[in-house]
């Protein structure tokens, strides 16, 4: 009798417990919208582009098919906000995730774009993005300090490296001299410290009426986001400068999101943020070579700076590749000690440096 009852008891007992943890299932399982959004189109920039078109769907269809939970996202991409306000529309929260560039926000995140202080190491995106990451993965404080803004940073693909679209054709850096040019900010230097021009702010949303009109000649860009922008119709020569791929177009999310994840989504966006990195930087890799083929056919001219004039743009920026980093430095910041390592690890991936910049 009592072996009968105890067994109907265990029986009676798993049944209770199976309900009460599908119960405790159904209870836990959320259903989560974020809003993901730029200040800049998404087709014509990588990183919106494989946020777009990778991970995005990949995030929603991976929550889905591995967790009880349930992911949507409303993608606002140039559309309520401008290049210049993401950081702080993340950390108002009128962004859940936000891509921007840090060469738009010079005062609170200019050192996630420190290649613009160390040009002229790379022009493959892929190599850019493995280096860059492992200097990150040696100093974590770098993409922590977002934090002071209520985001963190989920990670920044590679984008193409920058040359320089003119409406004139150049040989020289002296040739450059007499012209008005543009850029974006922290870039801007490159043009400063080289010869006599008239530099102007620009982003990529009013470059095609400016050049147009005559504001400025010239813009320092990519081949991809020269094309894409259709830049070619008002200005027909682009020069492959060897300034540098660079990863500077940052993924944020608010913490207050973050923290309100479930660890299964977390695991998943994790995973997922890395494969974006990678596919975007492929594509910038894919597109710099197709965008300056696609430009030739087009009728613009192709130039590509020699190895002497590149070098001698490197010496150029010396001095000031070491005032950026004490700067930095000042600021609570191991820049110093993040540049010279990151010079290091460039070189030990076999990259040979035009000039190697003397950070002290």
């Amino acid at each position: 009798m009592k072996l009968t009852h105890f067994k109907k008891g265990s029986a009676f007992a798993a049944i209770v417990a199976t309900a009460f943890a599908v119960s405790i299932s159904a209870v836990s399982a959320g259903s989560y919208t974020l809003k993901i959004g730029s200040g800049q189109p998404m087709k014509p920039l990588e990183p919106i582009n494989q946020a777009n078109y990778y991970f995005v769907p990949t995030v929603e269809k991976r929550v889905a098919a591995e967790t009880s939970h349930k992911i949507k996202f409303i993608k606002l991409w140039s559309t309520v906000s401008s290049p210049f306000d993401v950081l702080e529309n993340v950390q108002k929260k009128l962004f859940d995730i936000g891509l921007f560039c840090a060469c738009f926000e010079p005062t609170k995140a200019s050192h996630l774009a420190f290649h613009y202080y160390l040009p002229m190491v790379t022009d493959d995106p892929v190599t850019q993005l493995k280096i860059t990451r492992k200097v990150y993965s040696e100093f974590p404080e770098w993409e922590a300090d977002t934090k002071r803004f209520n985001q963190t940073v989920l990670g920044a693909p590679s984008f193409s490296s920058y040359g320089l679209g003119t409406k004139f054709a150049w040989k020289k850096v002296t040739d450059l001299a007499g012209h008005k040019l543009a850029g974006a900010g922290l870039n801007l230097p490159w043009l400063k410290l080289l010869s006599d021009v008239t530099v102007i702010q620009t982003n990529l949303n009013e470059a095609y009426n400016s050049l147009q009109s005559g504001v400025y000649e010239g813009v320092v860009i990519f081949p991809p986001a020269w094309k894409g922008f259709k830049l070619d119709e008002p200005a027909k020569f682009y020069t492959e400068v060897g300034w540098g791929a660079t990863t500077l177009y940052q993924m944020t999310i608010n913490n207050d999101t973050w923290g309100s994840l479930p660890s299964e989504i977390k695991k998943i966006i994790n995973e997922e943020k890395e494969n974006w990195m990678l596919k975007a930087s492929e594509l910038a890799r894919k597109k710099y070579d197709s965008s300056l083929v696609a430009l030739k056919k087009d009728g613009s001219t192709i130039y590509k700076l020699p190895y002497d004039q590149r070098a001698a743009m490197a010496k150029a920026y010396d001095a000031w590749a070491n005032e950026e980093a004490k700067k930095l430095d000042a600021k609570g910041l191991p820049a110093s000690k993040l540049f010279r390592r990151y010079l290091t690890i460039a070189e030990e991936a076999g990259i040979k440096l035009p000039h190697k910049y003397n950070i002290k």
